[in-house]
């Protein structure tokens, strides 16, 4: 499905793209994700601060916001900890802006996630995030 599919068509939207390769630290994740949403100036560069920003997203108003993280199983390689730290900070993040009720009475999903990774990796991905979910 394109991407373009999971925005709606009117509204203000945002788009934020992180590359999982090359994200080897903590602090490459925390620098993707200042990159890709602007973090505000008062961004801590710890995980708590992560967690607080994608759950606010005050200084972005506006009406969808999507994810998508390409690689995600490039992501923190070699530190299982913080790689599941950052699972769960966007599980979340995704769980807070889940459904959104509207004045004419539907829900929407104002927050969106897609994530990509190799097929060899799908398994191992789903499985994280389906604990995650239903936790």
């Amino acid at each position: 499905m394109p991407v373009e599919e999971l925005l709606p068509a009117g509204g203000l939207n945002f788009v934020a793209s992180v590359e999982g390769a090359g994200a080897h630290s903590a602090d490459d994740v925390f620098q993707k994700f200042w990159d890709a949403f602007d973090l505000p100036d008062y961004f801590g560069w710890n995980w708590p601060a992560l967690h607080d920003c994608l759950r606010d997203l005050g200084w972005l108003p506006c009406d969808q916001y999507l994810l998508v993280i390409s690689g995600v199983d490039e992501l923190l390689p070699d530190d299982q900890e913080d790689r599941l730290r950052l699972f769960r900070t966007i599980s979340e993040a995704g769980r807070k802006w889940s459904y959104v009720k509207h004045p004419e009475g539907k829900e929407a999903g104002k927050f969106g996630i897609v994530m990509l990774c190799d097929d060899s990796n799908f398994e191992e991905i789903l499985s994280i995030f389906g604990s995650l979910l239903n936790s």
